[in-house]
């Protein structure tokens, strides 16, 4: 349905003084098709695609059920809302209308006023259907922009590589773009002091890669464009760093459409069974591409002999690993946002710990951090198994901020009638006033030296919450650092 058009409702009936009775009903609201048996209702459907189909039951040759079930079987045509206007009351005919995929009924002889409310409900529903169907199509035509420039700078900034893709963004032909000083090419030169004293920092290992930054670029239009950007080093046979691997994402358009996306994620708050939807395409229509990426990516790692070209699809597969994680982590997020109650078993949050500490052993190592398991014996507690994510994400974040050579001490006190466990590391520590918002959703404070999504925190919060208990953070009270803590019910 286009908008400011009329809806077109198509009306099925073998009997004429119906078909013209409906158009006298509708004709004032709404674009009436008419078609008098059922394949020339399904040639209507096809070449007229109508918004709603009001379609009689007993028909000749084919009748209405046949249709039903054809219509719902047609790829283009399987939500179009069908209301079966029949004479035939019992109950058996009504549950194979709905096994053919009708969704509504009436009984002649049909009301007008009944007509009516049974239209506007369903064109409504239809309406939010292809509302929902038009932003996950944008969502498709977006993903074809995600790290498509992929470009490869020297200690210089000069351009030594960049796809087809890159070069199409920028608007020039790949030879023309080749040797080029980066910065001076294509960088606003109120950006420029900026890219370059962050590239020099980089290089010299001033500071570390970047989890994203953004900066735009001038085209050969002239058009100043916004890019997203990951940064990787690139290392010479000897170990040195020899350059820089940029891959950019335009996010010109999505910040344009930044009031629009807002609004919408507001609509879909008002649905949980849209939000589901939403969650299901995510996880599958995103995570499948994401998941090719990736075991395609180190398909070519085990084949390819090239040390340079081995570093370039290495940095690809690290970035579609955390493309992968940042989806389960925003879908996961999502399904915790639509439950309002869960169940509840009686755990040992000791083992659950333990076995959490466990899962995180070689990262551990590679930081040659230590952790001090602070209690001993069983811990029982009245928990969802989800309080597994919890732990999961806390020792994550402990071992990801605290300091390399450093100690983690893990602890569960007794509060009354309940459990108080506690995650204290040696990092940087959260400021007072950033403490609340280390639980919100995408914030992330050490953005200079720990890479990770900003999600990890919120599902803790979430998950914590229904269980109807507390979670929060505290300077470490042992020295520089911070201590995670959050509140159990015991077992009785």
């Amino acid at each position: 349905m286009t908008s400011g058009a009329r809806p077109r409702i198509l009306v099925v009936d073998d009997e004429l003084l119906n078909v013209e009775l409906m158009r006298a009903y509708l004709n004032n609201d709404y674009e009436v098709i008419t078609a008098y048996n059922g394949k020339d209702a399904l040639d209507k459907v096809k070449n007229e695609m109508p918004d709603l189909i009001l379609l009689d039951v007993m028909m000749p040759d084919m009748d209405g059920y046949e249709v039903c079930r054809i219509i719902r079987h047609e790829y283009r045509i399987d939500f179009i809302p069908i209301i079966m206007i029949t004479a035939l009351t019992s109950k058996e005919d009504h549950q194979k209308g709905i096994e053919a995929g009708a969704d509504e009924f009436l009984k002649k002889p049909v009301g007008k006023f009944e007509l009516d409310k049974k239209i506007s409900s369903l064109l409504r529903i239809k309406q939010q259907h292809d509302a929902l169907l038009m932003d996950r199509n944008k969502a498709y035509d977006y993903l074809d922009y995600v790290g498509v420039l992929i470009a490869v700078l020297d200690q210089n900034y000069n351009l030594v590589h960049i796809n087809k893709k890159g070069s199409d963004f920028l608007g020039y032909k790949k030879e023309k773009t080749l040797g080029k000083n980066w910065i001076s090419s294509f960088v606003p030169e109120n950006y420029s002091s900026q890219v370059r004293r962050t590239y020099d920092e980089l290089l010299k290992g001033s500071i570390r890669m970047c989890e994203y930054h953004e900066y735009p670029l001038i085209i050969s239009s002239g058009e100043e464009r916004s890019f997203l950007w990951y940064d990787s080093l690139l290392k010479d046979d000897k170990g040195n760093f020899s350059g820089i691997l940029i891959s950019g994402e335009d996010v010109t358009e999505r910040k344009k459409a930044e009031v629009q996306l807002h609004e919408y994620a507001r609509q879909l708050e008002r649905s949980n069974e849209l939000k589901d939807l939403f969650t299901d395409i995510m996880r599958h229509d995103l995570l499948n591409p994401a998941g090719l990426i990736k075991s395609f990516s180190e398909l070519l790692i085990e084949a390819e002999m090239d040390e340079r070209k081995r570093s370039i699809i290495e940095n690809i597969s690290r970035s579609t690993s955390k493309l992968i994680d940042l989806i389960e982590g925003a879908a996961h997020l999502a399904k915790l946002e639509s439950i309002e109650e869960i169940g509840f078993v009686r755990m040992d949050v000791a083992s659950l710990l333990a076995d959490s500490v466990d899962n995180f052993s070689i990262d551990m190592q590679s930081k040659g951090v230590n952790i001090d398991l602070l209690f001993e014996g069983a811990y029982p507690a009245v928990v969802n198994p989800m309080i597994e994510r919890v732990f999961s994400n806390l020792v994550s974040n402990a071992v990801k901020y605290t300091a390399d050579e450093s100690l983690i001490k893990v602890r569960i006190d007794d509060a009354g009638d309940k459990w108080k466990i506690s995650v204290a590391d040696q990092g940087e520590g959260i400021p007072d006033k950033d403490k609340l918002a280390v639980f919100e959703r995408f914030k992330r404070l050490h953005k200079d030296s720990v890479r990770g999504t900003g999600i990890g925190l919120a599902i803790v919060k979430r998950i914590i919450d229904l269980h109807n208990e507390q979670v929060g953070v505290l300077d470490n009270p042992e020295g520089q650092g911070s201590v995670f803590w959050l509140t159990l019910k015991k077992a009785e």
